[in-house]
């Protein structure tokens, strides 16, 4: 831990650990790596010891790893555990040890051992309600999921804990809230932990036994591992106020239009491989200014600022009503912002869109980008940056034209007819 120093081991634990008798589970710390020094005051957890190969495999936070035995040392955690279960002896303790033991308490205790406890339970637990330290239970309350982050990612943020893998324990929180606030997210995770106490029909449960399909190839990509503190942190801003959807539930609450809950993700790969073929229309929802700095080639920029100041039409313009609803209308329409948390403003986008082609637009037409923008840089998506962008001015200017209210429903009409094929 980065807050408490490792005894040596004793010449029994010595013998134990070159034998291979350390048990699973055993917590451990790294030392003394020559080559790997990265590795070198990381915690983990024993998995197994491999006699063929001599060495232990050992799980850390975000990967496993193979070392000999002699790169180990007892966590102090676990040598307080080995202690415990000692028995009940009967300790005597000497006029100087009593003295010590009173200046113990005595003092302010060490905040960084408080910090470390916090991400050891983070490291140890096995899934993201345990992260949280929820009951695996079913919620659809945000709230109750935003307590619980706030409470453990303070405890854990690089800037307060100085612990070498507080980096990595800060991101595994945030996956924890991404995660669980997708309820079909929570859903699943339910299903494959073997929550008894949830029913899932069976079409549910159907979809959970099979792979993710070949629309979301990137089901599993997490972005918040290959981001920086900072960016996570950001997407914790907007996914943790959700002020943006929140704002569009209540403003839409009418009842037409598809149901955002049925909007599916798009992985990065098949989203690649649409662009290419120029079989999609991609809508950028992000600010004007971010947008200015990298999007993606030919796509449209409908900021939700601009939707909140002009209105859904008017933000869209007559142009792209026209592609979505006549010369482009057998081509899914891809919808991204930054990082596009579950509750993130492109969900708040796809909101309005459905409202406002509440007869020509169904829910299946929609497309959310997994991993945003950021992973589409991530996994080498061709950006085009604007060459200059003034800040003190909107962009773009001026406004479009004011369309009537009715103007998506006309322009449908005045489509050609059949069904949109939905290219999958």
């Amino acid at each position: 831990g980065g807050g408490s120093k490792e005894e040596p081991l004793s010449e029994e634990e010595r013998r134990d650990r070159d034998a291979g008798k350390w048990a699973r589970g055993t917590i451990v710390v790294i030392q003394g790596m020559s080559q790997a020094r990265e590795l070198n005051g990381r915690s983990g957890a024993v998995v197994l010891f491999d006699s063929a190969m001599g060495r232990y495999e050992v799980r850390l936070a975000d990967r496993a790893v193979r070392l000999k035995p002699e790169a180990l040392q007892l966590h102090p955690k676990q040598r307080k555990k080995n202690k415990a279960g000692k028995g009940d002896e009967v300790v005597f303790l000497t006029e100087d040890q009593k003295l010590a033991r009173e200046g113990m308490y005595a003092v302010r205790m060490d905040p960084q051992f408080w910090y470390d406890q916090a991400l050891e339970r983070v490291f140890e637990a096995t899934n993201e309600f345990e992260v949280l330290g929820l009951e695996a239970t079913f919620t659809e309350e945000l709230g109750v999921i935003k307590k619980a982050y706030r409470k453990i990612s303070l405890a854990v943020h690089p800037d307060k804990n100085k612990h070498p893998q507080a980096d990595a324990a800060f991101r595994k929180v945030y996956g924890a809230f991404e995660t669980l606030s997708d309820l079909q997210q929570q859903k699943r995770l339910l299903w494959e932990i073997g929550n008894k106490d949830f029913s899932f029909s069976a079409s549910e449960e159907a979809a959970y036994a099979q792979q993710p399909t070949e629309d979301d190839d990137d089901y599993f990509f997490q972005w918040w591992w290959e981001a920086t503190v900072d960016q996570v942190e950001k997407a914790a801003e907007e996914a943790e106020g959700a002020q943006i959807d929140h704002f569009a539930e209540m403003f839409i609450s009418d009842g037409l239009g598809g149901d955002v809950n049925e909007v599916r993700w798009i992985g990065l790969s098949k989203a690649r491989d649409l662009f290419e073929k120029e079989r999609a229309i991609f809508i950028d929802c992000r600010s004007d200014h971010i947008f200015a700095s990298g999007s993606i080639p030919g796509a449209r920029n409908v900021s939700m600022e601009r939707v909140g100041n002009w209105g859904i039409v008017d933000a869209l313009g007559r142009e792209l009503i026209h592609e979505m609803l006549s010369t482009r209308r057998h081509q899914l329409i891809i919808v991204t912002s930054q990082v596009a948390t579950p509750y993130s403003r492109c969900r708040a986008f796809c909101r309005y869109l459905l409202r406002a082609g509440h007869t020509t637009l169904p829910a299946a037409r929609f497309r959310r980008l997994r991993g945003g923008i950021f992973g589409w840089k991530h996994k080498g998506g061709p950006v085009t940056q604007m060459l200059a962008y003034h800040g003190d001015e909107p962009y773009p200017a001026p406004p479009p034209p004011p369309l009537d209210a009715a103007a998506l429903e006309k322009a449908a009409l005045e489509s050609k007819e059949g069904e949109a094929e939905i290219v999958d």
